[in-house]
């Protein structure tokens, strides 16, 4: 059986104001870079890609705004899960720190160098991400009638292990103004895959076993060939996934009735 587990406060590797911290040396800059993309690196060779996927991708906007805008882009965001995406709502800009002559000279050059390096790991990433994506299947085994609920369940059996996670899901809106909808799940089983079908673990361990519609929530299957790691890639796509299968079923759906209505 799952147990619950805290939250761990997410960090990045390098803050956004890394080109500001002293000294403004480009030559300073290209190691502090080179490291930060040296321990990116050990966490793409383990196909790990959250939350630095995301963290790649602020820096990219980041370096982008300050060559257009010459603005910082920050976030004070707490992130609920490890692969919590960053909204606009989520981004805060503020003026550059003053500089002298020669700083400002050396910041040009520094963004010279870093601007087409971080666009390169980005796309590096999302090289990755892509390959990650595609390997992942969604299979609806139960329900699909009731896809307008926005709540269910997803199971997946890792080959290497044999263990059998399975989680709850609630798909939500990210935010009330944004049009954006994020998956929050619950792990309510991770065992050996054993006797137990897929709706006793749901009616002995879900935490809404109580609720009378328990057995009318769709229920998927998550299939992946490939090994990559649970919780920084396997998850945050699965949750994904998920979230492109309604759109596309609930879209489908929808265009459908209005044909029947027009005709």
């Amino acid at each position: 059986m799952a147990r619950k587990r805290k939250n761990k406060k997410i960090e990045f590797i390098m803050d956004t104001d890394w080109l500001f911290e002293q000294p403004i040396d480009r030559e300073h800059k290209e190691y502090k870079l080179l490291s930060y993309f040296q321990k990116m690196g050990e966490k793409l060779d383990n196909m790990e890609l959250y939350p630095g996927f995301i963290e790649l991708s602020l820096h990219l906007a980041n370096i982008q705004t300050l060559i257009k805008q010459k603005k910082l882009i920050y976030t004070n965001k707490k992130f609920d899960s490890i692969d919590d995406e960053l909204l606009v709502k989520d981004l805060k800009i503020k003026d550059l720190p003053e500089m002298t002559q020669e700083e400002s000279q050396e910041f040009a050059k520094i963004l010279t160098f870093a601007a087409p390096r971080l666009l390169e790991y980005f796309n590096i990433a999302k090289s990755v991400w892509v390959i990650a994506y595609d390997n992942i299947e969604i299979k609806m085994k139960k329900n699909k009638n009731n896809l307008e609920s926005k709540k269910g369940y997803f199971y997946y059996t890792e080959k290497k292990t044999g263990v059998l996670y399975v989680w709850e899901y609630n798909i939500k809106q990210a935010a009330k103004t944004s049009p954006e909808e994020k998956t929050l799940v619950n792990l309510i089983y991770s065992e050996p895959k054993g006797k137990l079908t897929i709706p006793k673990i749901i009616n002995t361990f879900s935490e809404w076993k109580e609720e009378s519609d328990i057995g009318k929530l769709p229920i998927f299957e998550m299939v992946c060939n490939d090994l990559f790691p649970i919780n920084e890639t396997l998850l945050p796509l699965f949750k994904r996934k998920l979230i492109m299968y309604n759109r596309k079923k609930l879209h489908f759906e929808d265009k459908n009735t209005i044909e029947i209505k027009v005709n």
